[in-house]
């Protein structure tokens, strides 16, 4: 009679388990396509390891969004629950109670190894990585005074961040306004600060020089002293050469060390040196120079002249150990930067290239190898790929085609005169706007931030070594403008640079503050141009970040599992210790009794019979309300364990 009862219970409760599992399956197959989908898409991706691929280009202060669960992982682990569900019912249909404690604490073990594998092996994601951008703005000859007042605030309350660059002849307001060589420099630094770093609400906004022949001291025009300008009551490199004064938008300035001249900190700063950035993971080298210039005050001089070692033939290039050793710093600064990739900026403040009529190829009187030094720098600055050079000095805006050479006529030393056009050194034209990297070099000058008094040559040969041009000078100029070979009248002002830098291209735009020369029915003179890598993007050689993956989930719920499961495996061998050594009996539970559980409770591996937490009871509470089962509480039978003091009811009555 017990062993039929027993039977009996077991058909029951297999049936019970038959329909459950039945309500699982239109669930699982209506996930098939989206399980195929989660899995299929994320293999589809999965091409290689540590793969990067740059995507759109961010500035370098912004952060990057926060990554989302991915919705085909939410539905994969909705479908994998509802499977592990299902292969629960068939377990309890097939298989003994100790070989399915087995199976599930096997297979529990087996996901925590590979979860733990998985997060050790190297990461097999693809990563899209925004690689880093920044924007500097430049201009040269930035004076202040008489009527230039209007064209610096404009040109001043353009400038936005990361920082920007003075290319020389910082304020005019010495003996060029009637005012003493040196003193004025701090009134200078106020003006400034009250039209950018206040403005900008940041006192570490970098704001940096390149020496120009005003405030060298010892030309003739004496408009400040670049050590005053960089002093500590002035704008110094203090201000903005840390993290911890500028945010990660600091300047890491390195000099030359050649700089015998001055004293202090930074005596190399704004005459000759170099800084990578961003600092912290840079894609550009900009170099600043003091070229075809003499740098010092009436004590200690330094001539700044570069003679490539190459070009003269000779074991000394400028036939002076002095000069040598800054063309010796210059040419390991450039080699060491096409190394890493950089992009190379060069800024000095006087050109070789002019489209200007009074200014030409400007050396200062001392080579003493007996060539231009001006001309022979940029030369070799061509031949060795830099991308960009920036001036000032001439008060025009112009900017060259993108040039390998400038010609085979080399003017002589410290002459006004300009170089002789040569088509064969032009490797792009410009007219596209388009240039490509590595082409040749691309010569931006600006010298109209607030001065506007020079004119347009249109007879000069050299002029053709330039896409565009424009002079600011006014109304009583015809034709302001130079556009791709013809002379146009066109709206023209006072304006600044500004390049926005990444990985892969630079890009320029031309921004005018002031418009001084209005033409009526005319636009507006505008420039723009981007240098691009000839290749696409360049995969990034760092492992991509480790994005949570399915397997460390599910991982993580399994090691959770294996400790519940060991921890309530020591509390029923305590309490069947406490009951004594005879076995359970069994009994039929009614309707009106508790329902069973779905039995995904802990094994007792002590005898085959199951034990069940209140825990998981309660789980069964919450499966019964998403799994209703019609007749299952009135009519059906379920096998139930109780202890020897409670069995009361003989089966032998059923």
């Amino acid at each position: 009679m017990l062993e039929s009862a027993k039977a009996t219970l077991v058909g029951t409760r297999s049936g019970l388990l038959n329909e459950r599992s039945m309500k699982t399956r239109p669930l699982l197959l209506g996930l098939v396509i989206p399980i195929t989908t989660a899995l299929l898409a994320p293999a589809h991706a999965h091409t290689g390891a540590g793969i990067s691929i740059v995507g759109p280009v961010v500035d370098q202060a912004q952060q990057p969004l926060q990554t989302a669960v991915p919705v085909s992982e939410i539905i994969f682990l909705l479908a994998a629950f509802l499977l592990a569900i299902r292969l629960s019912l068939r377990l309890h249909q097939t298989f003994s109670p100790r070989i399915r404690a087995r199976l599930v604490g096997g297979l529990m073990i087996a996901v925590l190894a590979l979860g733990i594998i998985a997060y050790a092996l190297p990461s097999h994601e693809v990563s899209i990585t925004p690689p880093v951008s920044f924007s500097f703005f430049f201009g040269g000859d930035t004076g202040y005074y008489s009527g230039s007042l209007a064209g610096a605030i404009s040109s001043n309350r353009l400038i936005q961040p990361d920082f920007f660059l003075d290319l020389g002849d910082i304020s005019y307001n010495g003996t060029t306004n009637g005012n003493p060589a040196t003193g004025n420099e701090a009134d200078w630094c106020n003006f400034v600060k009250a039209n950018v770093q206040n403005r900008l609400s940041n006192s570490g906004f970098p704001y940096l020089f390149v020496t120009g022949n005003h405030e060298d001291g010892t030309s003739a025009q004496k408009d400040g002293y670049i050590d005053a300008f960089i002093g500590n009551n002035c704008l110094p490199l203090s201000e903005f050469n840390s993290k911890a004064t500028a945010g990660d938008g600091y300047i890491n300035f390195i000099g030359s060390g050649l700089c015998s001249e001055s004293l202090g900190p930074d005596p190399c700063y704004g005459k000759e040196g170099y800084f990578d950035y961003p600092a912290a993971n840079p894609v550009a080298r900009i170099i600043t120079l003091s070229v075809a210039d003499t740098v010092g005050n009436s004590s200690s001089r330094v001539n700044f002249n570069y003679c490539p070692l190459e070009d003269t033939g000779r074991i000394s290039g400028c036939n002076d150990s002095t000069m040598d050793q800054h063309w010796t710093w210059l040419n390991g600064t450039i080699s060491s930067a096409k190394n890493t990739g950089l992009w190379i900026i060069v800024a000095f403040h006087k050109p070789c290239l002019s489209p200007a009529f009074a200014i030409g190829c400007e050396g200062n009187g001392a080579t003493p190898n007996g060539h231009n030094a001006n001309y022979q720098l940029e030369n070799y600055l061509m031949s060795k790929g830099v991308d960009v050079i920036l001036n000032g000095h001439v008060h025009l805006y112009a900017r060259s085609k993108q040039l390998t050479c400038l010609g085979p006529t080399e003017p002589e030393s410290d002459s006004k005169t300009g170089i002789t056009y040569s088509p064969a050194c032009v490797a792009n034209d410009g007219s596209s706007g388009v240039y490509e990297r590595g082409m040749g070099t691309v010569d931006v000058i600006q010298g109209v931030f607030s001065q506007r008094d020079d004119q347009l040559n249109f007879t000069r040969p050299d002029i053709n070594f330039f896409a565009k041009a424009m002079s600011a000078r006014g109304p009583t100029l015809n034709d302001c403008c130079w556009v791709y070979g013809s002379p146009m009248n066109m709206t023209s002002g006072n304006g600044i640079g500004r390049m926005t830098v990444n990985a892969t291209q630079i890009s320029f735009d031309f921004l005018p503050s002031v418009y001084s020369h209005t033409v009526a029915g005319a636009s507006k003179f505008a420039d723009s141009f981007v240098i691009r890598s000839p290749s696409s993007p360049t995969n990034s050689t760092s492992p991509p970040p480790r994005d949570p993956s399915l397997l460390l989930l599910a991982s993580s719920i399994a090691a959770a599992i294996l400790a519940v499961a060991i921890v309530s495996v020591f509390f029923i061998r305590r309490r069947k210790k406490g009951l004594g050594s005879q076995p359970p009996t069994f009994q039929v539970a009614t309707g009106e009794d508790k329902l069973p559980s779905i039995h995904l409770g802990m094994v007792s591996l002590r005898y085959p019979v199951f034990r069940y937490s209140d825990a998981f009871w309660n789980w069964h509470r919450m499966f019964k309300r998403i799994f209703p089962s019609r007749g299952f509480a009135s009519s059906d039978k379920a096998f139930k364990m109780s202890s020897p003091s409670t069995s009361s009811k003989d089966l032998s009555s059923h």
